[in-house]
């Protein structure tokens, strides 16, 4: 135990001269967490940070909020969270954690930030088993929770995604509406697959095997460099006249093509994981899509 104390005090002395020798290189905007598309408020608590470029975020805030118990052992420098029958040890200072028995290497070590324990974003994934994406561009951070629920029956799209190849998926729902994913040849991280599951005429979920890229393509902004675009097409006579489309409860880069005929709604993907939902927009909404004729 006097072994561990020691280890772990010296860690985290190491973890502090890094952070004064420079380590901290300060965000271009502040950094947004939001879970399943809600805002993460961190009252007190310092907000996220790059350090060593890599993402670093508050740890007991971010756990509790995804239903983790979080308890810190002072004398040692250490946090141990418990989420059901899932224990997370983490000692401040050391590139290693434990969830369970398994050993996780982080990116850069845990360091305490006024008076908070701050981890590498990807942990908070790895230890949780969640589904997290950093957006650079909003330089926001997107937790998802839905992987713990798999989605039921077979999709009614698939195909798998190649590095370098354009991809695109259609859902036929009726003689009206159709649902469609656009994958640019850069859309992922790497080859993975592409399942769409549609729930009703306004809804779907876009399930892919690989994490998004979320950056614009060279040369372009907003909703048209998008990586991963999808599409929701009406038919006329039309059901939805201002049709805003929600991915995981959130509106980025939406885009609006009102024909005589047909009309198209878009929206950025940015997760692995998303519920996409097409519906009539609020005034407040319609003002922040980009709307084409």
């Amino acid at each position: 135990m006097v072994r561990r104390l020691r280890a772990c005090t010296i860690s985290a002395f190491v973890a502090i001269l890094i952070l004064f020798a420079g380590g901290i290189a300060p965000a271009a905007a502040a950094i947004t967490v939001k879970i399943d598309g809600q805002r993460l408020s961190f009252g007190l608590d310092p907000s996220p940070q790059i350090i060593q470029g890599r993402t670093l975020v508050p740890l007991r805030a971010i756990f509790e909020a995804l239903g983790a118990e979080v308890q810190w052992q002072a004398t040692t420098q250490t946090v141990i969270a418990t989420k059901g029958s899932t224990t997370i040890t983490l000692c401040v200072g050391q590139r290693e954690a434990l969830r369970n028995t398994e050993k996780i290497t982080l990116d850069v070590p845990a360091m305490i930030i006024k008076g908070r324990t701050m981890v590498p974003l990807r942990f908070v994934s790895e230890a949780l088993g969640t589904n997290v994406s950093w957006d650079g561009e909003s330089q926001t951070v997107r937790i998802s929770t839905r992987e713990e629920q798999q989605p039921s029956g077979n999709p009614d799209a698939e195909g798998s995604f190649t590095p370098g190849q354009r991809l695109e998926l259609t859902v036929n729902i009726n003689t009206k509406v159709d649902f469609q994913v656009i994958f640019e040849p850069d859309a992922l991280a790497k080859a993975g697959s592409v399942k769409v599951y549609a729930d009703s005429g306004t809804s779907c979920r876009l399930v892919l095997g690989a994490d998004v890229n979320t950056a614009s393509l060279p040369g372009k902004k907003g909703f048209d460099g998008a990586r991963v675009k999808f599409k929701y097409i009406e038919k006329w006579p039309f059901g939805v006249e201002r049709p805003v489309i929600l991915a995981n409860g959130d509106m980025t880069g939406n885009k609006c093509w009102m024909g005589k005929e047909e009309i198209v709604a878009g929206v950025k993907i940015l997760e692995r994981d998303s519920i996409l939902r097409v519906m009539n927009a609020t005034d407040a909404q319609w003002s922040q899509v980009q709307i084409a004729y």
